[in-house]
């Protein structure tokens, strides 16, 4: 028998609105993994039945909080990323900008909630050109003068984190 839960909230289900483009100090308040996600192999047409054209792939994304210069708290979310160390990796890329230095095999990314970040956040329109987006351009290390500027993870309250794992 199942026992049944009411599913729990993650740092992404109450983004907000995002913060304005610009340079931001910022802190990583949860990573959030998807497993088996269905994506299209290549460019197909979206309205593709054949199941030989999606595959299953495991993606992870970071929630940072910003502090904006007007003193508000804000919360953005990088793109997912496949969970993947390879040379050509979005998410191999991403880290090792982070971090400066390449992630080592066997890292627990888990590790990184808590971990400060200089963003530079840019502005992209839709394709109809209706909506600006604000998505994070680059990511790279907190100068040791700016360490302390950095926001806390407790700052944004105690809705900061996914859901545990069970296994």
């Amino acid at each position: 028998m199942a026992i049944l839960t009411a599913p729990k909230t993650t740092a992404a289900d109450n983004l907000g609105e995002p913060p304005p483009k610009g340079i931001h100090l910022a802190v990583c308040l949860d990573v959030v993994d998807t497993f088996g996600d269905r994506v299209l192999k290549n460019k197909r047409p979206r309205g593709s039945q054949n199941e030989e054209d999606y595959e299953y792939i495991n993606r992870e994304r970071f929630i940072f909080g910003v502090k904006c210069k007007d003193g508000s708290l804000r919360k953005i979310r990088s793109r997912p990323m496949r969970i993947s160390l390879h040379e050509n990796s979005s998410l191999r890329a991403f880290l090792t900008s982070w971090l400066g230095e390449s992630p080592k095999d066997g890292m627990d990314s888990s590790k990184l909630i808590g971990k400060g970040a200089q963003l530079t956040l840019i502005e992209n329109p839709s394709e109809s050109g209706d909506k600006i987006y604000i998505n994070i351009g680059t990511i790279s290390e907190v100068m040791d003068e700016l360490k302390g500027k950095v926001p806390k993870v407790e700052d944004f309250g105690d809705n900061n984190s996914g859901p545990e794992i069970p296994f």
